[in-house]
């Protein structure tokens, strides 16, 4: 038995603009596929482009496709609570784990200038954040030592996320790695995803697992 499958990258019509797929059809998909889980990950400023509004009202509406897939969760399908940042000093992505409601309702996330101020943030809350599909068109690939790892594996198959070159670049400068679908709608391309060595019941389970180490990845080279 290799562990726990979960997809890690994941978005909801609900929240995520770009998302052509409702949380109940997303859970019903990987639940045929065979997943243990899945990890909710919808843009936090999708929500802000399209309703504006209040800081409170943009969280709500963040949470709208993670409640949804929850509600049909059992305990033989788990659903977490993950999100895709992005910060105001670039178009970079990245995949954040560890964190519950009450800390997003804490601070304002969606407004933080640079990766460098949100990682005494993460620290502080054993966050594990993760760049996400580094080599795409218009990402600027972070140095070591800033994030936790990225993402070699990114399954969204209208992008070339150029896995190959992620995947070196992490063998070679040390990255942590990490696998994800990057599911918007009917999968192109072989489903990632982690099989984690222990029982994940929720968004600081998956951190803890991930900077441990504690997970192998599902990839195409399977």
């Amino acid at each position: 038995m290799k562990g726990f499958l979960f997809d890690t990258h994941i978005h909801t019509k609900e929240s995520s603009s770009c998302s052509e797929v409702t949380a109940a059809e997303i859970v019903a998909r990987y639940k045929s596929l065979g997943y243990d889980g899945i990890v909710i990950t919808d843009h936090m400023q999708h929500c802000i482009d399209r309703f504006g509004g209040t800081y409170e009202e943009n969280v709500r509406c963040f949470l709208k496709g993670y409640h949804a897939a929850k509600a049909l969760s059992d305990e033989n399908f788990r659903v977490i609570l993950g999100m895709e940042l992005r910060f105001l000093e670039n178009d970079n992505d990245y995949l954040v784990y560890g964190f519950d409601e009450d800390f997003l309702f804490s601070m304002d996330i969606a407004h933080i200038p640079t990766l460098e101020d949100f990682m005494p943030i993460a620290k502080a809350n054993n966050l594990a954040v993760f760049q996400a599909h580094p080599f795409r068109t218009g990402m600027v690939i972070k140095a070591p030592g800033i994030v936790d790892g990225i993402e070699v594996y990114n399954g969204h198959g209208n992008h070339d996320s150029r896995n190959d070159i992620a995947y070196r670049w992490a063998e070679k400068f040390g990255f942590r790695k990490l696998s994800g679908s990057d599911f918007h709608g009917v999968l192109t391309m072989e489903p990632g995803g982690v099989y984690f060595e222990d029982e994940i019941n929720d968004s600081s389970d998956v951190a803890k697992a991930l900077l441990e180490g504690k997970y192998s990845l599902k990839i195409f080279t399977e």
